[in-house]
């Protein structure tokens, strides 16, 4: 981590209003709904801040009481939101969640046309926050949500590039907002510049028609994406990280699920907490394996913990044995 910067890490994106019925209930049923926010991006800033790390989220909001509660808890994680824009314009977006049991799955609505960042402009942005940074974490999400919001990102990544700001990328694949065709269409030139691509192996079949197993999987990507370092996950699978040619493995920690929501996202900030760090890729995956398990124990989209739990949670499976 470089001392003569700002952050370590600057995100960009927007994040929703998340509603969600108790124990298991149907909206239909529900009586009240819990409210949260969740959001990609900013999932990655809190994530990052819990753990010690200087972070920043980029975003525009409407200026009402939900724009602001949005505003309030991630900032009261230590992530510094004085580059979110504020409008009287548009809406803030919501999704609702229904957590079922087997064999009722569980179930996303999204309610977010319209809403204030698909106006978002390049002139907008204060782009002098790039050179505050050393790393952008970008997704494919925003890219998803408005022609403006994808110059947004374009520009992020080139700018970043220019000024020798590593950019790591989500593709986080949303198949309510937009098909395969269109998604890979538009992804796969912004994945071509990036240096960290992060991807499930769900996504690299859907978008990038990537088949066969974990390891045939891995060479397709590598082939599309020869120049950077690759990250895919694979649920039970584990996770694995080409770099330059090097593949490493590891295997993924035991958790019991209480909400999986956000769990790709403190995947990605535990790989980018020990990469940061300077840890070899080996570790960078166990950090993100170790982080998403915690995160699968906590209500919620964000992994609500410390750097001491983490690295608790780490030793253990080094000295006792824990999932090998």
């Amino acid at each position: 981590m470089d001392v003569g910067m700002a952050y370590d890490v600057v995100t960009m994106g927007e994040t929703m209003i998340r509603l969600s019925p108790p124990t298991h209930q149907r909206i239909e049923q529900a009586e009240y709904l819990y409210l949260r926010i969740g959001g990609a991006e900013s999932n990655v800033a809190v994530d990052l801040a819990r753990l010690g790390l200087r972070t920043a989220w980029v975003s525009k909001l409407v200026d009402n009481p939900l724009g602001r509660r949005i505003v309030y808890e991630i900032r009261g994680h230590g992530v510094d939101t004085s580059h979110v824009i504020w409008t009287r314009e548009g809406r803030v977006g919501t999704y609702f969640i229904e957590f079922g049991r087997t064999p009722r799955p569980i179930s996303v609505i999204y309610d977010r046309v319209d809403s204030a960042i698909t106006s978002l402009s390049p002139e907008e942005i204060d782009w002098q926050i790039l050179s505050q940074t050393k790393l952008v974490h970008l997704t494919g999400i925003t890219v998803a949500l408005s022609e403006s919001c994808a110059e947004v990102v374009d520009l992020f990544i080139d700018r970043a590039r220019a000024g020798n700001v590593e950019v790591s990328f989500d593709v986080n694949y949303r198949g309510k907002l937009w098909s395969p065709a269109s998604a890979a269409e538009r992804l796969k030139p912004l994945c071509a510049k990036t240096d960290i691509l992060f991807l499930s192996s769900q996504d690299a079949e859907t978008l990038f028609d990537c088949q066969g197993e974990m390891d045939e999987l891995v060479d397709s990507l590598s082939a599309m994406f020869p120049s950077q370092t690759i990250v895919v996950t694979r649920g039970d699978g584990g996770s694995i990280c080409v770099h330059e040619g090097d593949v490493h493995r590891q295997s993924p920690f035991p958790a019991v699920e209480v909400d999986r929501v956000g769990a790709g996202d403190a995947f990605a900030s535990g790989f980018l907490f020990g990469y940061l760090g300077g840890r070899e890729w080996s570790s960078c995956l166990e950090y993100g394996n170790a982080l998403a398990a915690i995160k699968y124990s906590i209500p919620g989209d964000l992994a609500i913990t410390t750097r001491e739990e983490l690295e608790n949670l780490l030793s253990r499976k080094t000295h006792h044995g824990i999932d090998r």
